[in-house]
């Protein structure tokens, strides 16, 4: 198999721009080029690895080689940094060394609480430009499965081919409401017959946090009216506005400015299981920021707990 290094980046430029034509402009060469560019490594391979759909997908082989493509780019920025020789150089200004662009993800709660730090330290010790994406802690698997990102926050301990996995710990949540939001549709305490007409607070229709905070609050299923607030911040102070209950990280309700007027609804903890997924490469910048991850989630996350069952993916 003879998989080149043009044809590597060719295949993630069309899947980043979304048809040959844009590949095309940004690799500023011909739509043919990119087509032939594309049929040669297939043939080198012998597997189909793009969907001439628009915007075009990867088939599972092309998502192996679209990662191995982004690792490549990756390894040649390093490489190039290295052997320009500044950043060795006694006293050099940092704003002279070359920024190599790092992209990871992560789900909302986890950046509204600690996984920022974690970001802020890793931008300040190295060169670097940070593409971070923001989503729902099971799909940012679907990125780093695709080669989108070096590394990602994630609620699926589920192992992805070519990268490894680090268990970081839980995110602890409690379900609140608003002192007024308590008074005006929870006078006699959490019962059934009330929670079913008090309206619910989501993130957003994948968001099944609410769905086990729910489950903890009342034994009987019930239909709440759902209102959603597609933002961590805004979320939480929909909540303190009284639009409706929802569940909070911990850290979120102890803070005394941040946490004021969440009210818990209950003392019985909702635990996210966390964990780091990131290339299975030999790469310095790589390696800096998983010890960054795993040395922040240690001192903000619940430890691990062997032999449970994590809570199903879908939270914040």
């Amino acid at each position: 198999m003879d998989v080149s290094a043009e044809g590597l980046v060719t295949l993630s430029a069309v899947l980043r721009e979304g048809t040959f034509e844009a590949a095309a402009a940004s690799l500023h060469v011909t739509p043919s080029a990119v087509s032939q560019r594309i049929k040669a490594l297939e043939q080198s391979v012998g597997r189909v690895l793009v969907r001439r759909v628009k915007p075009v997908t990867a088939t599972p082989d092309g998502e192996v080689l679209a990662r191995l493509g982004e690792q490549w780019s990756l390894l040649v920025a390093e490489a190039q940094g290295e052997l320009t020789g500044i950043a060795h150089e006694p006293d050099v200004d940092p704003r002279l060394l070359p920024r190599v662009t790092i992209a990871v993800a992560c789900n909302a709660d986890s950046l509204a609480t600690w996984f920022l730090p974690v970001v802020a330290e890793f931008h300040g010790a190295h060169p670097v430009s940070i593409d971070l994406h923001r989503d729902d802690e099971s799909v940012t698997t679907a990125m780093l499965r695709a080669g989108d990102v070096v590394g990602a926050v994630t609620s699926e301990p589920t192992v992805v081919r070519g990268c490894k996995t680090v268990e970081l710990g839980s995110l602890r949540y409690f379900p609140v409401a608003s002192p007024e939001f308590i008074d005006r549709w929870l006078p006699n305490g959490v019962r059934a017959r009330d929670m079913r007409h008090a309206p619910m607070v989501m993130f957003d229709r994948k968001d099944h946090l609410q769905i086990k905070a729910l489950k903890h609050l009342v034994s009987e299923p019930i239909s709440p009216p759902v209102n959603y607030i597609p933002a961590a911040s805004e979320y939480r102070r929909a909540i303190q506005a009284g639009i409706g209950w929802g569940a909070v990280p911990e850290v979120e309700i102890d803070d005394e400015q941040i946490g004021r007027r969440l009210v818990p609804l209950s003392r019985k903890p909702i635990d996210v299981p966390l964990f780091w997924q990131h290339w299975k490469l030999r790469s310095p910048l790589v390696t800096a920021l998983t010890e960054l991850v795993v040395d922040h989630a240690a001192r903000n996350l619940v430890p691990p707990r062997r032999g449970l069952a994590p809570v199903p993916s879908g939270g914040r």
